[in-house]
């Protein structure tokens, strides 16, 4: 009887032991991020674009477009780095969920088509994955076309209520965190 009440207990702790993980890692980022040495704009604009770019749906890019915005803006490159661990894949869910919904609304199309075409299109794309071919790449291309404007719309939209969130507290962390240095 009583293996049969630790038994969720059991099957819990390695959620609650990667949680611990996961956090422990968020919180040696955001550490990584405040101790940087720049303007606390730069680093925290270096942040931002980071996030706007992990809200986007260029997986396999984002990274790369990061660097270049931090670039172009001359601000923090090793926080825009950082800005795009926030988009992984225990964040994606939500993130393309927004970004759809809020993308499909801007543009005046129903946000339930992509949960009714998203088993098609997880199908021809499984099947694109499994059997490459020029034709089941392009049946792939032809069921994502509808989702990917409001994904890209949306993702814009979520990428820059994101960044907006993300400047301002990260700004202060790092103001703060060099007036401490400073003082010690």
């Amino acid at each position: 009887m009583n293996e049969k009440i630790s038994a969720p207990v059991d099957r819990a702790s390695p959620w609650l032991l990667n949680t611990a993980w996961l956090r422990s890692r968020l919180l040696y980022f955001w550490h990584q991020v405040i101790q940087l040495r720049a303007t606390p704009h730069e680093v925290a604009l270096g942040f931002a674009i980071g996030v706007f770019t992990a809200c986007t749906p260029f997986l396999g890019v984002q990274t790369l477009l990061a660097l270049v915005f931090a670039f172009v803006f001359r601000v923090s490159m090793p926080a825009a780095l950082l800005g795009t661990f926030v988009g992984n894949p225990l964040s994606w869910p939500a993130i393309w969920s927004a970004s759809y919904v809020s993308g499909a609304l801007l543009l005046g199309q129903d946000p339930t088509y992509a949960a009714n075409h998203l088993s098609e299109t997880a199908d021809v794309i499984s099947a694109t994955l499994m059997t490459p071919s020029p034709q089941t790449f392009a049946a792939a291309l032809q069921n994502l076309s509808p989702i990917a404007e409001p994904m890209i719309v949306g993702g814009l939209l979520v990428g820059l209520i994101a960044a907006i969130f993300s400047y301002y507290p990260t700004r202060r962390a790092v103001r703060v965190f060099q007036r401490h240095r400073k003082i010690g």
